[in-house]
């Protein structure tokens, strides 16, 4: 992932809900799926497991905030094993034949989990963090600025 990816990400994270913040964790784990197959096709396989593995500790993380008195925690739950074990075959071979299999089953939960939290109201999660606003304004000789506010 580069710096202006982290960034990106740093940048929406601040600014998120619960919900968008599992939309965001999606969005991570395609990315470094992505990238590893990207590796895979410069036959860099230690990169290639790197991301894989960065992957895997953002599922897992996901995983880990499953609150299970709820019945759809268990069915995520079941997602993120069969995930997890694509993962873990795909390190393990050093080959990311599994992602579009990961890709496919994370943009669907991805697409669920985005309706949902348009309908989020309880506000951001890191409250105490910066409110960023970007936006372009005209100059004196009717040039484009652009402006960041913090």
């Amino acid at each position: 992932m580069t710096k202006e990816e982290k960034n990106v990400f740093s940048l929406r994270i601040a600014n998120s809900s619960k919900t968008e913040l599992t939309v965001i964790t999606y969005d991570i784990i395609i990315n470094y799926v992505d990238a590893a197959c990207d590796a895979y096709a410069k036959e860099d396989l230690d990169l290639v497991v790197f991301n894989l593995q960065k992957g895997k500790q953002f599922l897992n993380n996901l995983s880990s905030c499953l609150d299970f008195k709820y019945r759809i925690s268990h069915e995520l739950m079941s997602l993120y094993i069969f995930l997890n074990n694509c993962f873990v075959r795909d390190i393990v071979k050093r080959n990311p034949q599994s992602a579009n299999t990961i890709k496919s089953i994370i943009n669907e939960l991805r697409e669920s989990f985005d309706v949902v939290s348009k309908k989020d109201t309880s506000g951001r999660v890191m409250k105490n963090g910066e409110r960023i606003y970007v936006g372009y304004t005209y100059g004196r000789t009717s040039t484009l600025n652009e402006v960041v506010v913090r």
